[in-house]
């Protein structure tokens, strides 16, 4: 009895040490999330539309492995991003799996606070799985500057 006590009891301290190492791993997502969403904004924001050939260069500075700028305008068409098939297509009307009108949720975030976490969920370049999304969103000018990490949860 007592050794099935002892194994159950490092069973669960070991589910404990995987869960706590894996929250600063997505704390740090979203903490690059953020910094790298930032710095686009900053772009867009000293440079407006000469920035997106920049940052939709999927080999340059805002992409790195799952974490990718998404710049819309005002209406919900896509002015920046590291696949060439989107830029141009408007996202006003699109939703996640479970009906969240993101790009939506987005600009609102953007027009009534400046900037903000929105989740939702979209499928990540890396693994081609739907995902939640964690989007730090952020108003720069006349445009809507998003990166996200995904979650596996």
């Amino acid at each position: 009895m007592m050794h099935e006590l002892l194994k159950a009891g490092m069973v669960a301290g070991c589910v404990l040490a995987l869960s706590g190492a894996l929250a600063p791993t997505m704390a740090n997502k979203l903490d690059d999330a953020k910094a790298l969403d930032q710095k686009a904004a900053n772009l867009v924001a000293a440079e407006g539309a000469k920035a997106f050939p920049q940052i939709s260069d999927p080999k340059g500075g805002f992409v790195q492995g799952e974490l990718y700028v998404v710049v819309l305008d005002q209406k919900g068409v896509v002015r920046a991003h590291p696949n060439p098939g989107i830029v141009g297509v408007n996202m006003w009307d699109s939703t996640d799996p479970d009906g969240v009108k993101f790009t939506q949720d987005a600009i609102k975030i953007a027009d009534t606070t400046g900037s903000g976490w929105q989740t939702y969920k979209f499928t990540n370049p890396v693994d081609r799985k739907i995902e939640t999304k964690r989007t730090w969103v952020q108003k720069a000018g006349d445009f809507v500057v998003m990166c996200g990490a995904y979650s596996k949860q």
